[in-house]
């Protein structure tokens, strides 16, 4: 008896399997079908375009309402297309656009100055995080630009643009709010006498690489200080340098100013400046008043990095001035100034030479006490007056962070 209900339970079990999977088969289908829509088969030769979309409208049974904006003449020949893609082919040559609004499409000119352009468009709000909403507007092509706006100074834009256009918006933003790179420029100013310049020659920035040293790609060197690589130590470029003006320095041919380092976002300026800052008490002839006047003499350095791929283009703009002769009343400033621009890799030092400041100091030597008797005095004194030139060297290296 129950070997004879066993065949009509499986039997029954596989009709309920059958069923499960044709409804499941039959609900993925009929959502395939919502989202592509019916097909449309129609050959259009010079056709009006709102007749057209009449002529859709009828044979795939779904409204499709043009406004007044709509108009022009296409040509066609579609077979079993999707309704969104006939659409798409048939409207974007005029610029036009359509946008589904519960069970009809509504089709239209996609211009803010078109009375319907808020039926044609979606709206999103994005938020950046990482830079202002001018730097985006910059970058965005021009014939998207009338679909975004924000503050130039904000960082909140609002983007009302059809769906596709607005997904391309989208990810142009993603693609453009990123961190924004920082180049940290190491600056080293310092003077050498002309006479140390002249005779050490190039081998003041003489690098040549030795056995057991090897050159990095970010111009670092590691140095094997045994066979078997027991002690090892890294230095680079900026540190051979410094070392050898320090050198220099303990010499009394060369004078350290300053070692400063500054980090700048990717086409700001740095501006740097080494020296002193005078305040002098001008007071002219007659009843105007007296005023003040703050002059500056030392070293300023404009510095604007670009960075191109591992490359760091560097626009310098240094100035060098000092006093002519301190000992005067009337102060002079003589001013040096240049301009460049130099392409360095990560890690690269660029050196600007070739500026000069004159160096004046009065030497006295004397007898005591005879050296200050009047009339007599010069017989028993000399006085020097000596003037030196010293080469000022700027030293500038990117790194890229």
């Amino acid at each position: 008896m129950h070997k004879r209900k066993c065949p009509l339970l499986c039997l029954g079990l596989l009709l309920v399997l059958m069923v499960s999977i044709s409804n499941n088969t039959l609900a993925r289908t009929e959502d395939e079908l919502s989202a592509t829509g019916p097909s449309v088969t129609i050959l259009l030769f010079d056709t009006d375009l709102r007749e057209a979309l009449g002529e859709i409208s009828m044979q795939t049974g779904i409204n499709i309402i043009p406004d007044e904006t709509v108009s022009g003449r296409v040509t066609a020949d579609l077979v079993d297309v999707p309704l969104e893609k006939a659409l798409r082919m048939i409207l974007f040559t005029g610029g036009f656009t359509y946008h589904k609004i519960d069970d009809f499409y509504f089709v239209g000119l996609p211009d803010p100055k078109n009375a319907t352009f808020g039926n044609l468009v979606e709206t999103e709000i994005i938020r950046l995080q990482n830079t202002e909403c001018q730097a985006i507007l910059d970058q965005i092509p021009v014939f998207l630009t009338p679909y975004v706006r924000g503050a130039p100074i904000g960082n909140v834009l609002t983007v009302s643009a059809p769906l596709r256009e607005l997904a391309r918006i989208k990810q142009l933003i993603e693609a453009l709010d990123v961190p924004e790179k920082m180049v940290e420029i190491k600056v080293l100013v310092t003077e050498v006498s002309s006479e140390a310049v002249k005779e050490l020659g190039n081998t003041l920035l003489d690098f040549s690489i030795q056995k057991g040293q090897t050159v990095n790609k970010d111009w670092t060197f590691d140095f094997n200080l045994f066979t078997d690589g027991l002690l090892t130590f890294e230095t680079n470029i900026w540190g051979t340098l410094l070392t050898k003006l320090k050198l220099l320095e303990e010499k009394q041919e060369a004078k350290i100013h300053a070692d400063p380092r500054v980090m700048v976002a990717h086409g700001q300026t740095a501006d740097l400046f080494v020296g002193d800052r005078r305040i002098l008490l001008i007071s002219p002839e007659g009843a105007e008043p007296s005023r003040t006047e703050r002059i500056e003499v030392g070293v300023t350095l404009k510095v604007t990095p670009t960075i191109i791929g591992d490359d760091v283009i560097l626009n310098i703009a240094p100035e060098v001035s000092h006093f002519v002769d301190e000992a005067r009343t009337d102060l002079i400033v003589k001013r040096n100034a240049v301009s460049t621009t130099v392409r360095l890799a990560h890690g690269q030092t660029a050196v600007l030479a070739g500026m000069t400041m004159q160096d004046f100091s009065d030497l006295s030597r004397r007898v005591p006490v005879l050296g200050d008797i009047p009339l007599i005095r010069w017989l028993f004194r000399s006085d020097v007056k000596r003037t030196s030139d010293k080469e000022v060297l700027i030293f500038v290296t990117p790194v890229i962070q």
